[in-house]
């Protein structure tokens, strides 16, 4: 059993206590209603949470949300993980945006299974629908049936709702105007498919900024997805990619990047920065260890312990940082 699905068995059974009446210490209520298990706040500064079964249905994402607020009002730096990862797995990069100034939210959303890219290949319709469909639950399809409740939109108010109870002086209402998420104020950073709908999001709605690592996979040879299609409603100017030359998927990426038009001409650097669409030429392992080394805690290490990438993230949070 992996290590998600026993904590997903774990949760399982807490829903079955409190059912019987059984009081689960760790139990919480947001102000909207929805059930929480708080963890202590940790030595690195992030209160973890948990925002499992808010439909009432498992398995459903139940491993802990990162957040940290910022000392003063700031941007907020919204990561999505890869396939089949979870926030605790990108401590390195989120504690750099932290320090870079944001107000960081690691969320947790519906992200098992096949792969986006692995699920559309050559079916440019079938990244638009299965994005859309993780974003807002709405057009469930045989490609993605995530419900509204665990969509990505609805776990983040709820996240934003329960991070206003539990830490109310870190400001996190600003990011919700009557109950609607204020995308203005909200840089977006993903990882693999992560990094795909963060693109997507960015695609419909006018974000501060988006960071993308070894994403967004979604060009097939000559065909790219449909939400492509279209000037989208943030400028080009606040989108930035970040791949490893040898990753599984870098010709993908990289057509995915012109597709956007990020363009890939800039020569690639071992710690690159200056422009929008970044390649590193430094060797990090395997195609797949490639992949994930961008950005993930498995990343490569200095001398220092510093992540080797730390200079890219960090000249990447700063070109978005301001509006």
């Amino acid at each position: 059993m992996t290590r998600r699905l026993l904590t997903r068995a774990i949760a399982v059974l807490g829903v079955a206590l409190a059912s019987l009446g059984v009081a689960t210490p760790t139990s919480a209520v947001t102000d909207a209603g929805h059930p929480a298990l708080q963890e202590a706040r940790s030595a690195d500064g992030f209160l973890r949470f948990r925002l499992p079964y808010l439909d009432g249905i498992a398995p459903a994402p139940d491993f802990p949300n990162l957040a940290r607020a910022a000392e003063r009002p700031a941007p907020l730096l919204l990561f999505l993980p890869a396939t089949g990862a979870v926030p605790g797995d990108y401590t390195a990069f989120l504690s750099t945006a932290a320090s870079a100034g944001y107000s960081v939210l690691g969320l947790d959303y519906p992200n098992l299974g096949r792969s986006v890219t692995r699920t559309c290949l050559a079916d440019a319709k079938c990244y638009t629908v299965l994005q859309r469909n993780r974003l807002t639950g709405a057009h469930p399809s045989r490609f993605s049936h995530v419900s509204t409740a665990n969509s990505i939109a609805n776990r983040f108010r709820a996240a934003v709702r329960y991070l206003e109870h539990r830490d109310p002086t870190g400001g996190w209402g600003r990011y919700l105007e009557h109950g609607r998420i204020d995308w203005s104020r909200i840089v977006l950073a993903g990882h693999s498919q992560g990094g795909g709908e963060s693109a997507f999001i960015a695609h419909y709605y006018r974000v501060q900024g988006v960071l993308m690592f070894s994403s967004p996979v979604e060009s097939y040879d000559d065909v790219t997805a449909s939400w492509i299609d279209g000037k989208g409603a943030t400028p080009v100017s606040r989108m930035f990619g970040f791949d490893v030359i040898g990753d599984l998927y870098q010709k993908r990426i990289t057509g995915t990047w012109r597709a956007l038009g990020l363009g890939t001409d800039r020569r690639p650097a071992a710690v690159p920065t200056g422009g929008h669409a970044l390649l590193s030429s430094l060797p990090v392992g395997t195609p797949l260890q490639t992949h994930g080394r961008s950005v993930d805690d498995r990343t490569p290490r200095g001398p220092d312990g510093d992540p080797v990438f730390a200079p890219t993230w960090r000249w990447m949070l700063n070109q978005v940082r301001e509006p």
